[in-house]
């Protein structure tokens, strides 16, 4: 991670627009000498800093711009007791300025190296955000077709539907949209939520296409059943990309049992900090104690963007959702999620 890439930029807010009820759209005043550093590939998310009401809030957003717009925008939607979310959605205004950090994320459709092949997007809810980057971009920059799917509890909830309508009316030979609602019916859409049904009649609906990667993105019950579903259908998972936007607690492993403390090495921007920390602390929480500002955004092991590599010692993952096997194998870890498990371990951030 270069040390740009870690950097918080002063940036000013150009617009609020109201999407739904609980949900804006947020872009950002872009100067020039700074385009080249917010350059971005399409999914990626930007980590935003704001102090809120005495606390310094970090929070990672989806951009849902296209590569080839102007603007610079995220979308965020109101969560229950969501400190973040509930200042944007509510008091945030045009003018005001925000921390940002550039763009991450290995979400990515990489138009300009994948094969020219279509593209079916599945997304839930606020999981909607990097399929607008997506789909924007692949009508813009290549001539494939897109299959959006697109499920939410009605057309109210849905962010960008008078956006998501106008592509469909702008592309209406490239841009299939398939609605999915669990609380409406309304014209030709289906009702229920994104299941296995849903996804074979999307097979069937679309088989004349000549599909070569498939994005999922939303809860983690709708990604990991529309995968396995999709594996099923005999799909590699290498043509599958999937984004979380909520982890199931259920899934994390308790580390609190652990005692002692472990003596950490913390190796960032070239510079060594020795220090202890309880073993039942989670590294980035450790790390963040002794004063050192280590890159992070979700802390819910959903973003990515806290990742270390251990190369001395030993840690384990609460929770995982992002890195693969190949990944873990070679050092890499989630230090929010990760705790040590032996006397001393060494991680490095400049990798």
């Amino acid at each position: 991670m270069s040390l740009e890439m870690s950097k918080f930029y002063r940036l000013v807010v150009s617009d609020v627009k109201k999407l739904t009820e609980s949900s804006v759209k947020i872009t950002f005043a872009l100067p020039e000498f700074l385009k080249k550093i917010f350059s971005y590939e399409a999914g990626q998310y930007l980590t935003l800093q704001q102090d809120i009401d005495n606390q310094k809030i970090r929070r990672a957003y989806s951009i849902c711009s296209g590569v080839d717009e102007t603007e610079l925008s995220v979308a965020v939607e109101r969560i229950p007791n969501g400190i973040f979310s509930t200042y944007a959605t509510t008091k945030l205004k045009k003018g005001d300025v925000i921390e940002v950090m550039p763009p991450e994320g290995r979400f990515v459709f990489l138009y300009d190296i994948f094969d020219n092949k279509d593209i079916v997007l599945f997304s839930a809810g606020s999981g909607v955000t990097p399929m607008m980057s997506i789909a924007k971009t692949a009508l813009t920059k290549t001539n494939v077709n897109v299959v959006f799917v697109y499920g939410n509890k009605t057309k109210e909830d849905s962010l960008f539907f008078d956006e998501i309508e106008q592509l469909r009316e702008r592309y209406p030979n490239r841009f299939w949209v398939h609605y999915v609602f669990s609380q409406q019916v309304w014209g030709e859409h289906i009702s229920g939520r994104i299941d296995n049904k849903v996804v074979d009649f999307i097979f069937q609906k679309n088989s004349n296409f000549d599909i070569g990667y498939y994005y999922l993105c939303g809860p983690n019950r709708m990604v990991s059943n529309v995968k396995e579903h999709i594996i099923n259908k005999g799909i590699h998972q290498d043509y599958i990309f999937t984004e979380l936007f909520e982890v199931t607690s259920s899934e994390s492993t308790n580390f609190s049992h652990l005692q002692g403390e472990v003596v950490v090495s913390c190796v960032l921007k070239g510079e060594e900090k020795v220090f202890q920390i309880p073993k039942n602390q989670s590294l980035l929480e450790g790390i963040r104690s002794q004063g050192i500002d280590v890159p992070y955004s979700c802390l819910n092991g959903v973003c990515s963007s806290c990742i270390g590599k251990i190369t001395e010692g030993e840690a384990r993952m609460a929770k995982n959702e992002t890195l693969v096997e190949k990944e873990i194998s070679e050092g890499l870890i989630l230090t929010c999620q990760a705790y040590a498990v032996t006397d001393k371990l060494k991680i490095e951030y400049d990798i």
